[in-house]
């Protein structure tokens, strides 16, 4: 490019702006030198200088220009929880404050690796839920879809500032998360099987997390787990391999140190636990007995015309 190389006061004074707000120019091309739309060289006399790095990279100042003159925002929807969410990127979805945040943390670890500083912490409990292996079948666990980060994962979540412990935590999510379930000291326990931390950029806020992750295992006297729209069991094969055989992810740290992995575990529930065929009729007893009384009622009609 033909383009001359300039530093803050110049630009400055370019922009009709005083020595004062030197520093406020350098701090702005700085920016833009990260994003990679300027180039940064120095002067024989140390002074910073700036130029745009590419003819496209010209074309992107000068669009910033007409948003800023225009009062235009660039990124848009700051305030949704969409950062990973699983979509292409075109049109508006590129522009998505979330999701350019999750793309730019995402190179940030990419490159830099366990070395990069993480942006937020977080204390996660998580709870493994396991169903009996049907004869000639396999055990399955527990998972549900969360939406907004558009992945399956284990019951569980985020301890909050009035959990008394990290298992209140896991108790706390077993009983908002599954249905109809409420926790009793006489016949569910919850046993802590591991404590780990893992770094990974957040799916949700955009940013790299460092995660205290503590794992436990549901043990029940229940019959059954009644499941949610939301819930599915998933076999070992799918939570070891990150991926459930609809496609979706599977958010999961296998439980490699673990005396005899996941088969080793205890079952928290016999095999069959999943969808009851009369946990709909439980849940709505008036609708589902309307329902056949008029399927009594379609019968005898069908009767009278015999």
């Amino acid at each position: 490019m033909s383009e001359p190389a300039i530093g803050p006061a110049e630009l400055a004074r370019r922009a009709g702006l005083d020595e004062r707000d030197v520093p406020r120019a350098e701090a702005a091309m700085a920016v833009l030198g990260v994003l990679g739309v300027l180039e940064l060289r120095t002067s024989g006399q140390g002074e910073p200088l700036f130029r745009a790095a590419t003819s496209i990279a010209h074309g992107c100042t000068r669009s910033l220009a007409e948003h800023l003159d225009q009062g235009m925002e660039v990124f848009l929807n700051w305030g949704r929880a969409e950062a990973g969410a699983d979509s292409s990127v075109g049109g508006s979805a590129v522009l998505s404050g979330p999701r350019f945040l999750f793309a730019m943390e995402s190179r940030r670890f990419a490159e830099t690796g366990t070395s990069a500083s993480p942006l937020a912490a977080a204390e996660i409990a998580q709870v493994v839920i396991k169903e009996g292996a049907a004869p000639g079948g396999e055990s399955r666990y527990l998972v549900q879809y969360d939406a907004r980060s558009r992945q399956y994962q284990l019951i569980g979540g985020h301890r909050r500032p009035d959990d008394g412990t990290i298992e209140h935590t896991a108790i706390r999510e077993l009983e908002e998360e599954l249905t109809d379930f409420s926790f009793h000291q006489d016949s569910d326990t919850v046993t802590e099987l591991r404590r780990f931390e893992r770094l990974a950029v957040s799916r949700t806020s955009g940013v790299l997390t460092r995660y205290r992750i503590v794992l436990f295992h549901l043990r029940t006297r229940r019959e059954r787990i009644v499941l949610g729209p939301a819930d599915r069991w998933v076999s070992e094969r799918e939570l070891n391999s990150g991926k459930a055989d609809d496609g979706r992810r599977i958010l999961f740290s296998a439980l490699t140190d673990l005396a005899g992995g996941l088969a080793g575990l205890e079952p928290a529930v016999p095999a069959g636990a999943g969808p009851s065929r009369w946990g709909v009729v439980r849940r709505h007893p008036w609708e589902a007995m309307g329902l056949v009384l008029g399927l009594l009622g379609l019968a005898v009609s069908i009767l009278q015309l015999l």
